[in-house]
């Protein structure tokens, strides 16, 4: 049984195993000639590389004046990438495939880091044959793109961890930056991660240096575009302009909480209209998502900041108004974003017939994480795992404030495959299955 350990900690053939899936996966479910158009960051690519610059038409209320800096840029450049090459389709498949292989090695590196050789293995092999992330390299969203931004960040902020260097501490800034070009609320990631860095025992020497040079490395990456983006708009703009329409789509008194799904009831109670007799409980994104009352006469004028600003104090106005239903929208949308939304499965590009191994799958893998998590934060393992709780903590209440879907908890899972190896691998050392080596060692701070 040990020599059957020892192999499942070995990366080549987590690699192999896990290219060969993705492989297979994008040949057997190959994307669409019309991927680009799946997703609001591939429309943007489709302007940029048709010559129109960097816009977004709003849903086609502002063919005549698009938006200049809706997208945030990370995954429209990957988008674009595809799109000047001869074959996109092909090309954005070996992308995805050669992204979802990548993550794979780094989530081994990141496990194998926090806890020791056998966790590594066991979350590589996880990561490697999750159905969910192998479905995924054929599906045209960001989700394997952002997962391995984020499963880099974490290594080489661990890397930093163990070795305060320099050179480390901007890798990890720059790391932090790139992910937040496509997730811009990574950037909270920052002081979470210099705070944990301060939690070492012993504390690492020069720490507000370390800070600074990971402040520049994420600056590097981040200021030029905000400054593009100023530039453009001829005022202050962060990485998007999408939150504000984002945040209506959690907060306002018709919707799930959960991506564009509404309740017809309360959709047709706020529009006034009877409700159609035809519509299921639930719709998903009906056409000509409902604006807040009265934006819809301004929303081709506004300046693109007040558009965004706009939704965001709709938003913020219907949770002070009706502060008891808000509340219960958010325990609803806490429930769908790390148990199953109501709707889940209905989106067609995400093939129904999936999901109900999904749920079986994943309630799993969320069962044995939270013993993983447990037994992670025993004895002064929470300081060596501080950053993995600061992700998922700091990721859910973003996506509550705004709204959750599924795939936004795709881009952590991999945590919870972590967590839950990390479970198993506590588990074989205590059945005496593992031999005694320097991972054991690390048992009294999280490590196995």
């Amino acid at each position: 049984m040990r020599s059957v350990l020892i192999w499942l900690g070995r990366p080549l053939p987590i690699l192999a195993a896990a290219f060969l899936l993705r492989l297979t996966a994008a040949w057997l479910l190959p994307l669409p000639d019309d991927f680009a158009q799946r997703t609001d960051s591939g429309l943007t690519a489709l302007h940029v590389v048709s010559g129109e610059g960097y816009a977004h038409d709003f849903y086609g209320w502002r063919t005549d004046a698009p938006l200049q800096a809706y997208m945030p840029p990370l995954h429209v450049a990957w988008v674009t990438l595809s799109l000047v090459l001869p074959d996109p389709r092909l090309a954005h498949s070996a992308q995805q495939v050669v992204a979802g292989t990548l993550a794979v090695w780094l989530v081994y590196c990141l496990a194998g880091a926090l806890g020791g050789p056998l966790t590594g293995g066991l979350a590589g092999w996880a990561m490697a044959l999750y159905p969910t992330y192998v479905i995924l390299t054929t599906v045209p969203e960001s989700v394997i793109l952002l997962a391995a931004c984020l499963a880099a960040f974490l290594l080489l902020a661990w890397r930093l961890r163990e070795k305060p260097e320099a050179g480390r501490a901007i890798a990890a800034g720059l790391a932090l930056g790139i992910l937040s070009l496509g997730r811009p609320q990574a950037l909270l990631l920052l002081p979470a991660m210099l705070a944990w860095l301060a939690l070492k025992r012993p504390r690492p020497g020069r720490l507000p240096r370390l800070a600074a040079l990971c402040c520049l490395g994420a600056g590097l990456v981040v200021l030029p575009w905000v400054a593009r983006n100023w530039a453009v708009l001829g005022r202050p703009a962060f990485v998007s302009t999408n939150g504000g329409r984002t945040c209506w789509l959690g907060n306002n008194p018709f919707t799930t909480g959960s991506g564009g799904d509404v309740y017809a009831g309360q959709l047709a109670t706020y529009l006034g209209v009877p409700r159609d007799p035809s519509w299921p409980e639930i719709l998903e994104f009906p056409a000509s998502y409902p604006f807040p009352h009265g934006l819809e006469e301004q929303v081709t004028v506004l300046p693109e900041q007040d558009l965004e600003r706009a939704f965001y104090r709709a938003s913020l106005e219907y949770a002070r108004t009706n502060t008891g239903e808000w509340l219960a929208l958010e325990a609803r949308k806490l429930l769908s974003f790390w148990w199953f939304r109501p709707n889940l499965g209905a989106n067609p590009q995400y093939q129904d017939e999936w999901t109900a191994v999904y749920r079986l799958v994943y309630a799993g893998v969320a069962v044995v994480s939270l013993a993983g998590l447990a037994l992670s934060a025993r004895g002064d393992g929470w300081r060596r795992w501080g950053l993995l709780y600061a992700v998922l903590g700091i990721h859910t209440l973003v996506y509550l404030g705004f709204h959750v879907l599924t795939r936004f908890r795709w881009e952590l899972e991999f945590i919870l495959l972590i967590l839950a190896s990390f479970a198993i691998a506590r588990a074989c050392q205590r059945a005496g299955l593992t031999s005694v080596g320097p991972a054991d060692r690390l048992a009294p701070m999280g490590g196995v």
